[in-house]
């Protein structure tokens, strides 16, 4: 009986030895492109990172959260600037929101999605929540297109896990306490429609409106925190 034990404690381990890693995407905005990361190499970077001390994409939230989980970055679909929604806050970023670049993630097991400030920054409307039938004029509001990136997301890759990273504090000192209370409350309730993770970054070190080297860990630290907490 000890035999058939030690036996299948060597199987389970040598199943786990041989099971591949876990796959992560990453759809975000400035927070997350850094030079030569981007796939498709043709979305802007941030080109700021140096200025603030972060030379290497080593010192990334997201190569962090590779190195401590042992995850292989699928694809980091990151655009400087891009809002969520559809809203066109330039000539520019209008085609570059993360609701037409989410059919672009690979084959992730886990996407991470990071944005929200660049539609605080440019005052995007909330709208209301909206979640199935959404026409294009509510598409450029922020409520419904987190409902639609969300429900489409689900269904691109239904065997990924979802996880928003919220920023508490975007765009420091410039935010009122309304606005912010309406960012937590609609990404909140929005996740929790669709049963999607969130994880609120709180106290990010930044300089320059980025997270700097202290705020990339930091954001790490809070998303490994975060999944650890949930294997217990």
């Amino acid at each position: 009986m000890r035999k058939l034990f030690l036996f299948s404690a060597v199987l389970i381990i040598l199943s786990a030895c041989n099971r591949p890693p876990v796959k992560f995407s990453v759809l975000g905005d400035s927070y997350s492109a850094f030079e030569g990361t981007t796939d498709p190499d043709s979305n802007d970077f941030w080109q700021g990172y140096p200025e603030i001390g972060i030379t290497e994409q080593e010192q990334m939230w997201w190569h962090q959260v590779a190195d401590s989980a042992g995850w292989l970055l699928e694809k980091n679909n990151s655009f400087s600037g891009s809002l969520i929604s559809n809203v066109n806050a330039s000539d520019y970023y209008g085609p570059f929101s993360f609701i037409r670049r989410m059919d672009n993630l690979g084959n992730p097991d886990v996407i991470f999605i990071l944005g929200g400030a660049n539609d605080v920054r440019f005052e995007v409307p909330f709208g209301d929540y909206v979640y199935s039938d959404w026409t294009e004029e509510q598409l450029c509001t922020f409520r419904p297109a987190l409902a639609y990136l969300f429900d489409n997301l689900k269904r691109l890759y239904p065997k990924a896990k979802l996880y928003f990273l919220l920023e508490t504090y975007p765009w420091r000192n410039r935010t009122d306490a309304e606005t912010r209370l309406n960012l937590a409350e609609s990404v909140h309730r929005i996740a929790y429609h669709y049963k999607v993770n969130c994880i609120d970054l709180y106290d990010l070190h930044t300089r320059s409106m980025h997270p700097d080297v202290i705020g990339q860990k930091s954001i790490a630290d809070q998303v490994m925190d975060y999944i650890l907490n949930e294997k217990r």
